[in-house]
C-alpha cells in the first residue's frame, strides 16, 4: 500500500499577526512544561532560569486611529514602561521578586528577575501627544492618532 503524505495548507498571515508570534508561544510552551516537569518531580527543586519573554503584539486601525494590544500576562501596570515615536513604539515590563524561607533547621532565599521588551515599527506615523493607554488583567491597550497627512500641492505648469 502507499502512503500519502497530506500537507497542511497553511492560511496566509494576515497584517496585524507578527511571523514569529507561533515560534515564540511554542518556546514559551515548552519552557513553562519543563518548569511544571520539575515541580511535580521528586528530584531536587530548582528552577529554570526566565528566558526574557516575548510581547505579543496585534495592531489594528480606523480613518484615525491606530489601536495596539499587546498581551503582558504576569505584569502589573507599575511594572511597564511604555515610549513613542512617530514611527515606533516600544514597551517594556520588568518584575523582582525575592523570597525567604526560614524554619528551625533551614534558611532559603530566592531572587528572581524577569523582563520583557518590544519595539514595533508602526505602519503610519502617529502623533506622540494624546496617547491613551488602559491595562486591564495583563492586556495592554494604546490607541494612537495617526499624523494628518498633507496633501500634496498641485499646480498645472504652463510649457512656453
Amino acid at each position: 500500500m502507499h502512503n500519502k503524505i497530506m500537507s497542511k495548507k497553511k492560511r496566509p498571515m494576515l497584517w496585524f499577526e507578527e511571523p514569529l508570534d507561533e515560534f515564540r508561544k511554542m518556546q514559551e510552551d515548552f519552557f513553562g512544561n519543563m518548569q511544571e516537569m520539575l515541580r511535580k518531580s521528586s528530584m531536587p527543586k530548582f528552577t529554570l532560569p526566565e528566558l526574557g519573554r516575548f510581547i505579543s503584539v496585534k495592531i489594528g486601525e480606523t480613518d484615525r486611529e491606530l489601536i495596539l494590544r499587546a498581551e503582558l500576562l504576569g505584569f502589573s501596570k507599575d511594572e511597564v514602561k511604555l515610549k513613542v515615536t512617530p514611527k515606533t513604539f516600544f514597551i517594556s515590563a520588568e518584575k523582582r521578586k525575592q523570597s525567604i524561607e526560614r524554619d528551625k533547621n533551614s534558611f532559603r532565599a530566592e531572587k528572581g528577575f524577569s523582563s520583557a521588551s518590544r519595539m514595533i515599527n508602526l505602519p503610519e506615523e502617529v502623533k506622540t501627544e494624546g496617547i491613551k493607554a488602559k491595562f486591564d488583567n495583563g492586556i495592554l491597550e494604546v490607541t494612537m492618532q495617526k499624523k494628518e497627512v498633507k496633501k500634496k500641492e498641485e499646480k498645472n505648469v504652463k510649457i512656453d
